[in-house]
């Protein structure tokens, strides 16, 4: 597993560098590579989805383990070195903005059961509600976020922070906040320090393909009202909305940070019976 040497060699061999504006930092630690993977209980019958594999940190070992790998990568300029790695042990790289990518894309036999990346901030929050639509089917999924960002994915109702990212999370599964990564842990060194968290699909969920339009439409004009909120993004009218927070022995002047998430998904199922 690579570790900070291996990691500027390998930028050398192939004359790569970090994108600051992709948010490019290589993780060279070993430890941290290694706790990941354990995280991700990937197995010969695992289908593994990598976003962003950058040059292959957790890709070299994830991509031997698992018994269906596919990684999606943004940045066509490490095209030779994910080959070297990853094409030749049979695994498959799709050269994608994730936030492009269509499912579709994938073979049956290639549908994840497990997800990872280390996300950049700035995307975060559209990539994994992306995932959540993309593939509600998915066990278990490990990122690594900016320690401050993953605030906004444990947030309680009622504060600043909580919203879709939230909501859709806390209806998918449990969610944990694993182990902390300090900044020395990549190259180069991020301003911040990183969190890495697991997601696991809660059992018998039933996903809703609604949701996540539902929820998102419900917080697109967080000074409103659901009713206005709702009303707005053509979810139903103002008067049903008002009925179905009566209903739920809400106040019609509810709004959408008030809501817990199983109170989303009551309402969900009041609009849309």
């Amino acid at each position: 597993m690579m570790n900070k040497q291996e990691v500027l060699s390998i930028l050398e061999q192939y004359g790569l560098s970090a994108t600051k504006s992709l948010g490019q930092n290589f993780l060279c630690n070993p430890d941290v590579i290694g706790r990941i993977l354990e995280l991700a209980e990937i197995s010969d019958s695992t289908r593994v989805l990598e976003i962003g594999p950058g040059i292959g940190a957790l890709s070299e070992e994830a991509v031997s383990r698992a018994g269906k790998y596919v990684a999606v990568e943004i940045d066509r300029s490490f095209f030779e070195r994910l080959s070297a790695i990853i094409d030749s042990c049979g695994g498959r790289v799709i050269y994608s903005d994730y936030l492009q990518f269509a499912p579709s894309d994938l073979d049956p036999s290639e549908v994840p059961d497990v997800i990872i990346s280390n996300l950049p901030y700035y995307v975060m929050t559209p990539i994994i509600l992306k995932v959540l639509a993309d593939f509600p089917e998915c066990r278990k999924m490990v990122y690594m976020v900016e320690e401050e960002a993953e605030a906004r994915i444990f947030a309680k109702p009622g504060t600043k922070q909580y919203g879709p990212l939230a909501v859709l999370t806390e209806l998918f599964g449990v969610k944990k906040k694993e182990f902390i990564v300090d900044r020395n842990s990549f190259v180069p060194p991020p301003n911040t320090t990183s969190a890495v968290i697991t997601i696991t699909r809660r059992e018998g969920l039933s996903w809703k393909n609604g949701w996540s339009r539902f929820v998102e439409s419900a917080f697109a004009l967080r000074r409103k009202t659901l009713v206005n909120s709702l009303s707005a993004a053509g979810i139903s009218d103002k008067v049903k909305v008002a009925g179905a927070l009566r209903e739920m022995g809400r106040q019609e002047t509810a709004r959408a940070e008030e809501l817990g998430p199983d109170e989303f998904v009551r309402l969900y199922e009041i609009l849309t019976k």
